[in-house]
């Protein structure tokens, strides 16, 4: 993939929320924006991985906020946007990470769990699209990060179908200068070296190069995981 300066970014003085900023790739994008000299506000429900990464961050050079909140909550998204219009008064664009985390066959799947990946990431992408209109009406971004291409499962397929639907609905209603894109990784998270692909086209997407790209829904092939030694290779090293 071509490598960007930071000049042609145009990402410094930028301030951007990633959701899901705690781990996996959340966490590798908003470490990725803090190269590129932009204020990153990182949002997770879990506040401990939320701070931690927001140090992470600082320790990059970047100014960092944490915010605890789970998106699939509308009063922690009202709560996360309220905060973040009290420390700047604006925003420059969000990243909002999805992942539909079941490993549960088709055919087992349980209503309760069904709800759980609606609410986790459909719910949530609704939200932030909803309330984030609200503060990018001067212009911006959202990218939306889908659940990976490796979760065949039917109802992980029906969660992609429905946050697409919400990329494609909300770029005909939103102003022409806020502009909403998807990335679908093909694979899940395995860390920061092995992901850049994914992170270089979400850091992208937020940049002046992606100025005017709206509505695009973007594969992104990942390469395959380190193969992980088996015990029986490590136990023939032994002395």
């Amino acid at each position: 993939m071509v490598e960007f300066s930071r000049d042609l970014l145009g990402l410094e003085q930028r301030i951007v929320m990633v959701t899901g900023a705690g781990r996996g790739f959340g966490r590798s994008i908003a470490r990725s924006y803090a190269r590129n000299g932009a204020t990153v506000i990182t949002v997770d429900p879990d506040v401990e991985m939320a701070t931690a990464i927001a140090s992470e961050v600082e320790q990059l050079g970047a100014p960092a906020i944490p915010i605890r909140g789970d998106m699939s909550v509308v009063l922690d998204v009202i709560n996360t946007f309220e905060k973040i219009e009290e420390l700047f008064g604006m925003l420059d664009g969000i990243v909002h990470v999805t992942s539909a985390e079941s490993k549960t066959p088709f055919v087992e799947l349980l209503e309760a769990e069904w709800y759980d990946l609606l609410n986790a990431d459909v719910k949530s992408s609704l939200y932030v699209l909803q309330q984030g209109l609200r503060y990018l009406s001067g212009g911006g971004f959202v990218t939306l990060v889908l659940p990976p291409l490796q979760r065949e499962q039917p109802h992980v397929a029906a969660i992609r179908g429905a946050v697409t639907g919400l990329i494609e609905g909300a770029t005909r209603v939103f102003p022409t200068n806020v502009r909403v894109n998807g990335v679908i990784p093909s694979r899940d998270p395995v860390g920061e070296e092995h992901d850049r692909s994914l992170v270089r086209v979400a850091v992208a997407l937020g940049s002046m190069v992606s100025e005017g790209v709206r509505g695009q829904l973007l594969e992104v092939l990942l390469p395959d995981p380190p193969h992980q030694p088996e015990i029986y290779d490590l136990l023939r090293e032994l002395p």
